[in-house]
This record gives C-alpha cells, structure tokens and sequence, in this order.
C-alpha cells in the first residue's frame, strides 16, 4: 500500500525524469519518467539475460540503470525485471541507513550514505544531510537507487565516456567508479569545513566579549557538521575493508571481483583514510581554539569581575567613613537640645565640621595605609 510520503513524491514529481538507461556500446544515456518509458518495446529479457559465466565476456556491453528517489512501486517492478532479492527490495524501500555490503545468488550489494545540501526550512543550512544510495552489481550491468540533489551517477557515466581504454569497463569498475564519486563527494565538504576552521581559529585572539554571540554558534554548527561527515565517513571503511576482504578470500562468491579492480579499491581506501586523518586533524584545531577562546572569555571576565569587586570595595570603604558622620547628623537634626545651640558665633559649628573632617582623614589614612584603596 502505498505511503502517504511516496503520494506526495509521486505527486511533486510527475514529469521528472526518475529513470536513466545507461549502455557502454552507444555510450548515451536514455531517461523517463517511469520505468516502462525506458523501454518502450516491452521486451527487455535479452538486456538483462545474464550469462553466469565464470569471468565477464569483455565484449559484452555493460548496462547501467538509475532510479532517482525510487518508490515501493518503482522497487517492485525493478525486482520483477531482474529477480532483486525481497530482503534487498524491503531495504531500499525503508531507506536501510546501515552501511554494508550484501551477497545474493546473481548480485551484490552495496549500501553506502551520501550527503546532500540540507534544504529544508527550518534548519542549518551550514550542515549536511546524509541519504541512502544503493547499488546492485550484477554480471553485466548495475542497477542504483540514489537521492535527489546528488550527482554521483551523471558525473560517473561522464567519467566513463571519457576512458581510454574502454575494454576495461565491467559492471565492477561501474561500481568502483560509483564509490570512489561517493568518496570524492565529501571533498568540498572537508574543504569548506577546513576553510571555516582556519577562519574561526584567526577570530579567536581578535574577538571581543561582544562577538561570543556570533562566534559561539559559528563554532558549534561547524564541530557538528564534521562530527556527521566523520560519522558518515566512518561507515564506509568498515564497508571497504568487508568489501575488499571477501575479494581477496580464497573461497570467495563468483559474484565479487578480483584482479586490477582491487587496486582501484585499495586506491579508494588510502583516500579515504586521507580524509578521515584531514577531519580529525580540523577538528583538532575547532577543538583547539574553543578551548582558547573560552580560556579567553574566562580571564576577561576575571579581570572585569575583580576591577568590579575592587570599584565596589572601594565604594563600601567610603561608605564606611561617611555612615558615622550622617549618623551623628541624623541624631542631632531631630528635635532634641544640641549642645552649643545658645552659643553665639560659630565657634561649635567649626568645631563639629572640624572633627567630622579629622575622623575622615583619619579613615582615610588608615585604607591607605593597608591598601584598602
């Protein structure tokens, strides 16, 4: 039965081309909005008759099909054309996030997560979405299901009609040429994350209280955006050295590949360490620098807080002196005999201020002499 989301996307997405033939003898790539517009005749056995020889007949043409954002439906009949497995199928129906690698009777597959530019609203448009790309090699062609907003397969088959040596082209290197884009996808992400980092780590020593406000977050979005591309990237070597284990296993499936291919896989892998080295080595140097400018902050507000508690010892010392003397004024201003009051001249008024002033100085004399002020 049909989702309420895959009506919504069957519905936005009508006259989209979905469906993409791919074949290596006319190099040209065939798209439609359903599965049926790819091949109009209706016959397509003898485009997927696979032959199940021990080793790929090279002069074989090798067929490439994508389908973008695919549906149950668009699923179900892809597996009823090339007898996909259910367990392969539920997978690619549920979105499967996990990373792996699958070995059926006539395919592998490979499940790996990619990321996209996050356009939803709503959200940080600074970091990346993860999506589920599937791909299922069989002997003579691949089939994958890949997310809107990636363009892995277009760059791939433009990679492929540009090989010198065409001899070379089997379903394998399809799904080598595949992960290695996959890998490569991530490169502008590391770039953009090593360029933010190197400006975040010059703003550290210029910035000012006032700019926490706009750093603090900066800071944040970024330690979150490497933090999933490591998380993504991660997967992957798992993925690769599962992959490369069981081609290199004596008693290994007919369906996994051997030869050069694996130096390509081995080439993949070494990038691949390259990058996750390249993020950690960023997020070091993020890491580094939040705890400078939190370091920082804190011994600027130290000084802000004893230049305060310094100002307001000062206030509460004079305080000190003064509360006495308003004290006695108070007392003496309220209706009772104050002594000097029938004296004429002001010779009492003088000698109340002048004793008020010698208490101040006094006070005075003593804060300074303990440092008090």
């Amino acid at each position: 039965m049909e989702t309420k989301q895959e009506k919504k996307l069957a519905a936005d997405q009508p006259l989209f081309d979905r469906f993409s033939f791919f074949s290596s003898k006319t190099r040209q790539a065939i798209a439609s909005s359903t599965w049926d517009g790819l091949f109009p005749s209706g016959n397509i056995d003898h485009i997927f008759q696979e032959k199940h020889k021990s080793r790929p007949d090279p002069n074989e043409p090798i067929w490439w099909i994508d389908i973008r954002d695919a549906t149950e439906q668009d699923v179900d009949a892809v597996s009823q054309a090339l007898s996909i497995h259910p367990l392969t199928a539920e997978d690619i129906v549920i979105r499967e996030p996990r990373e792996k690698v699958d070995v059926f009777k006539n395919y592998y597959l490979i499940s790996f997560q990619t990321l996209v530019e996050n356009k939803a609203k709503g959200e940080r448009p600074g970091v990346p979405i993860s999506a589920a790309l599937y791909i299922l090699v069989f002997q003579y062609g691949v089939v994958t299901f890949s997310p809107s907003g990636c363009g892995h397969v277009v760059r791939a088959r433009e990679r492929i009609r540009k090989m010198h040596d065409p001899s070379i082209l089997t379903s394998d290197w399809v799904c080598y040429a595949m992960i290695d884009e996959i890998i490569d996808s991530f490169e502008p992400f590391v770039r953009e994350a090593e360029r933010e980092s190197e400006a975040i780590e010059d703003q550290v020593f210029i910035s000012r209280i006032d700019d926490a406000q706009a750093l603090i977050p900066q800071v944040d979005v970024l330690r979150k955006k490497i933090t999933h591309i490591i998380r993504c990237l991660n997967g992957k070597v798992d993925v690769l050295n599962g992959f490369v284990k069981r081609c290199q296993s004596p008693d290994k499936h007919p369906v996994f590949p051997d030869g050069d291919l694996l130096l390509y896989l081995g080439d993949v892998q070494d990038h691949l360490v390259t990058t996750l080295s390249t993020l950690g080595h960023i997020d070091e140097i993020i890491g580094r620098s939040q705890a400078n400018y939190l370091a920082q902050m804190s011994a600027t507000n130290l000084r802000l807080s004893l230049t305060i508690n310094s100002g307001l010892s000062k206030v509460t010392l004079l305080a000190t002196i003064f509360v006495p003397c308003h004290l006695v004024t108070g007392l003496w201003g309220m209706n009772v005999p104050v002594p000097g009051q029938d004296a004429n001249g002001l010779a009492w008024f003088l000698g109340i201020l002048g004793g008020f002033v010698a208490f101040m100085v006094i006070c005075i004399g003593v804060a300074v002499r303990y440092k008090l002020l």
